[in-house]
């Protein structure tokens, strides 16, 4: 992940008539540069013409290295618009890239800058006794948040085969039947007890088949079943949702992510 540099002013190349003016804003508005949206946080803006730079397409360099492809430099660059052949997505959120975006030539990969911000490692709430890693994988596995598949980049611990989805990780987890809040994950509540099973009826009944043998719950969901977790998901969830909720996460990102716990819902130092 590279560092964002901290400067007040800077001349772009994207937009060379003018000087840009970093300013923090709560106003949503569409970056000039990668042509995603950007909201709550800094951006580099000119007034005079309207044009707005995501903080990181304003000062990101123009070569990159990240664990994301690790075999090569990325380099930064732009695509006009207008009429071509092939479409190009980034190989991270699978959001088409317009515009500005890092790219290694030689292996086709393509990230958005905002992308490319993503923290390697994150913990969260239903896996504390590991950092998870940001990495991709051609195996399928089940997202631990909202149990939907995982084929691609995913946050995991290898050790214990758990996955969550990038777009997850921001998910506050709450108890299904318990008042939701941004502030409170009830996981320690104890699971729902079973219901007490019914008397036993006085007339014989043939002996049902044994069941078959269910194959053993993963280790994080033995405390408790599916039905006691419930996503509490970002207003946004349409069209460029990963896009909105990077920007989200990055807002503040000089704070850090090291000690923070994700999925409870408490994203104050992202607001």
């Amino acid at each position: 992940m590279a560092p964002v540099p901290k400067t007040n002013s800077i001349n772009h190349f994207t937009h060379p008539p003018h000087d840009l003016t970093k300013i923090s804003t709560h106003e949503g508005f569409l970056c000039d540069g990668c042509r995603t949206p950007g909201g709550e946080g800094n951006r580099f803006r000119c007034h005079q013409c309207n044009f707005n730079l995501h903080e990181i397409c304003g000062s990101g360099p123009f070569a990159l290295s990240t664990f994301m492809h690790p075999q090569h430099q990325l380099s930064l660059v732009i695509r006009k618009q207008g009429p071509r052949q092939n479409e190009r997505v980034c190989d991270l959120c699978g959001n088409s890239v317009e515009g500005l975006f890092y790219r290694c030539k030689t292996c086709n990969f393509d990230l958005h800058p905002l992308c490319t911000q993503f923290p390697q490692h994150v913990r969260h709430v239903l896996h504390q006794t590991h950092q998870l890693t940001l990495q991709t994988s051609s195996a399928n596995g089940s997202c631990a948040v909202c149990s939907s598949v995982c084929s691609s980049w995913r946050y995991r611990c290898e050790a214990c085969s758990f996955d969550i989805h990038i777009e997850c990780v921001l998910s506050a987890v709450s108890n299904i039947g318990e008042a939701s809040t941004s502030r409170s994950v009830p996981l320690l509540a104890p699971a729902p007890s079973p219901s007490p099973s019914p008397s036993p009826s006085p007339s014989p009944s043939p002996s049902p088949s044994p069941p078959s043998t269910p194959p053993p719950s993963p280790p994080w969901r033995t405390a408790y079943p599916p039905s006691h977790f419930q996503i509490v998901r970002p207003q946004n969830s349409v069209g460029m949702k990963l896009i909105k909720m990077v920007f989200k996460l990055l807002a503040n990102l000089t704070l850090g992510v090291g000690n923070f716990l994700f999925g409870t819902g408490n994203y104050s130092y992202f607001n």
